[in-house]
């Protein structure tokens, strides 16, 4: 894995340590560390794969949840991922379920119940319902009724917003970086 070193703002670190724990699916969204994360996993029986970043940097890691029981025991987990940001919190649950509509259903009915009526948007066969919890957290809920039977799919994401300009950030500089490496790979010759 490719990592480039970048300083982090004074202000991330401050708003980092100032929040309170936000647990969602087990997992304290906007504090918790990456090693943390893991142990979480690893305590419950889950299993995990690391070495993921965005673009290949792990600036940004990510960790792709091969197991963990407060995912499967609504489902089929698809796919499930861990984001952190580069002070490595976590600050975003992604998680998708293979779906007929009963796990949905159960999302919609608790997520309206405890946050209010979502903002709908989507066209087709995705639809998105998203809810916030207070003004840090993001909850976004996804249907694609795309396909047949377990090939529909119903996702959960959890972003905390306060870091987002931080990560944001980083992902810009990462970009930067690869469009200068690339400029010195193919430079001389067009």
């Amino acid at each position: 894995m490719k990592k480039i070193g970048l300083s982090f703002t004074v202000l991330s670190l401050c708003l980092s340590c100032g929040l309170q724990a936000k647990e969602y699916l087990g997992l304290d969204l906007g504090v918790q560390s990456i090693s943390g994360a893991k142990s979480t996993i690893k305590e419950s029986g889950g299993r995990y794969d690391e070495g993921y970043g965005y673009k290949g940097y792990t600036d940004l890691e990510s960790l792709k949840i091969l197991q963990f029981d407060r995912f499967t025991k609504y489902g089929t987990v698809k796919d499930a991922w861990l984001n952190f940001t580069p002070d490595k919190k976590l600050y975003k649950i992604s998680v998708t379920w293979s779906d007929t509509g009963d796990t949905f259903k159960l999302f919609k009915d608790a997520l309206d119940s405890k946050y209010g009526s979502a903002n709908r948007s989507g066209s087709g066969f995705k639809q998105n319902y998203s809810y916030k919890d207070g003004s840090d957290v993001e909850v976004v809920l996804e249907r694609n009724t795309f396909g047949f039977g377990p090939d529909q799919t119903t996702s959960l994401k959890y972003t905390f917003l306060p870091v987002l300009n931080d990560v944001n950030n980083m992902k810009s500089r990462i970009e930067d970086h690869i469009r200068k490496e690339n400029a010195k790979k193919a430079s001389a010759d067009l």
